[in-house]
């Protein structure tokens, strides 16, 4: 199903996450992003192989934060990719940067010709292909597996590329879950859990 049912989903969806995140902004004295990124990188670290590949992605400042996770998998001994989107909405992907953070600027669809220097960082649209665990961005995921997400198909067409046996996790706060069945079209491809910003790990599907 799309159309007008997604897209009033994911503007609901939105409202939600901004009020979400503004609550975990001001909890705990302040401490509540570091807080929830810290049990995100605890809960998605105990089911990564020794020495695997993971393909993570830099958090926008609303989206359950990424940055605390990327740095645990790095000191462990991980190779971390993520995302660059593209013109047509594929992704490619590049080496994860310590410290990095999502801004529109970077995250969102990149616009333009990319200069030689960043063609010489990308690992191919179907890096997903190489890790052993994908960690996804999603407004919303229900008890099937299916994923919300932004409505640009990016992640639909990067999944087609992944080990059918690398599970894929979405990152949510708490309380973004869906408790009714989602839409779903048949491109859309089902994600195994989802973390939330409590550290709170469910399986689906």
């Amino acid at each position: 199903m799309s159309g007008p049912a997604k897209r009033d989903l994911r503007h609901a969806a939105r409202e939600s996450r901004a009020r979400l995140a503004a609550e975990l902004r001001s909890s705990g004295g302040g401490l509540g992003v570091a807080e929830a990124a810290e049990a995100i990188a605890e809960t998605v670290l105990r089911f990564v192989p020794d020495s695997g590949r993971v393909a993570v992605y830099d958090s926008l400042p609303d989206e359950p934060p990424t940055g605390r996770l990327v740095e645990r998998l790095l000191e462990t001994g991980h190779e971390v990719i993520v995302p660059v989107v593209l013109d047509d909405f594929s992704l490619q992907w590049r080496y994860a940067a310590p410290g990095a953070v999502g801004d529109r600027g970077t995250v969102t669809r990149r616009r333009g010709a990319p200069t030689a220097g960043e063609r010489s960082e990308w690992l191919g649209v179907d890096a997903l292909s190489t890790c052993d665990l994908i960690v996804t961005p999603g407004l919303s995921v229900d008890r099937h597996g299916t994923r919300l997400g932004q409505g640009g198909g990016c992640y639909d067409r990067a999944l087609v590329h992944r080990d059918p046996s690398a599970p894929v996790v979405t990152l949510l706060h708490e309380g973004e879950a869906s408790e009714v069945d989602l839409p779903s079209d048949d491109h859309d491809l089902p994600v195994d859990a989802y973390v939330t910003t409590t550290g709170r790990l469910v399986r689906v599907g």
